[in-house]
């Protein structure tokens, strides 16, 4: 899936928050969580504080990179109104596309951030809330778009559940196999090529 490439300020937009990011890990990995501030983070990133925050709200956030999203726009009304195809799974997929487009690639800070994941649970409870919270997302606007077809309020919010649940597998499966690979393969290519292939399996299970 290819991308109008970014103008000059987006593309030192980009590299500023990448310099940031593996500053704190490193950081974090070097001397301990202690020892990771935002002076600290700032100096070694060759930034102000004041940039710092401009970027990130927290030096928490900065170790965890972004958080995922849904679009708050056209595209999320598109969905919820059955949209673009009219088939769930495919339009989930298209969904999550638009969500992780805003994401910046970060497979050469995968391995520090896992490694800074596993020596300190708090960081790791945090990013467990908010992929929770990502798919409470995710369920609330599958079960908008199932208003219409199914009017029991029990069994849309069991459907929608299940939807999340099947979404986020199928991102995370796009992840491993992202960050496994090099080269110029992207994200966004997994994912859809995730979803295309959970649509295979599906219709194998059907016939």
């Amino acid at each position: 899936m290819s991308d109008a490439a970014p103008g000059l300020r987006e593309r030192k937009r980009l590299a500023t928050r990448l310099a940031i990011q593996p500053a704190a890990l490193r950081i974090a990995v070097e001397d301990g969580l202690a020892a990771v501030t935002v002076d600290e983070i700032s100096r070694r990133a060759d930034v102000s504080p004041r940039t710092f925050f401009n970027y990130f709200p927290s030096k928490e956030q900065a170790l965890l990179g972004d958080d995922p999203t849904l679009p708050d726009d056209a595209t999320l009304a598109e969905f919820v109104a059955g949209g673009p195809s009219g088939d769930l799974l495919r339009d989930l997929g298209s969904l999550l596309v638009h969500s992780t487009q805003a994401l910046i690639d970060e497979r050469g800070l995968i391995a520090e951030r896992q490694e800074v994941l596993r020596e300190n649970p708090e960081l790791f409870s945090r990013r467990m809330a908010s992929m929770k919270e990502f798919q409470h997302e995710i369920e609330s606007a599958v079960s908008r778009r199932l208003e219409d077809g199914e009017p029991d309020p029990d069994a849309r919010r069991r459907q929608a559940r299940l939807a999340s649940i099947v979404a986020l597998g199928a991102l995370r499966h796009a992840w491993w196999e992202w960050s496994e690979q090099g080269g110029d393969v992207h994200l966004v290519d997994e994912l859809e090529r995730s979803f295309a292939d959970l649509g295979v399996l599906v219709s194998r299970s059907l016939v």
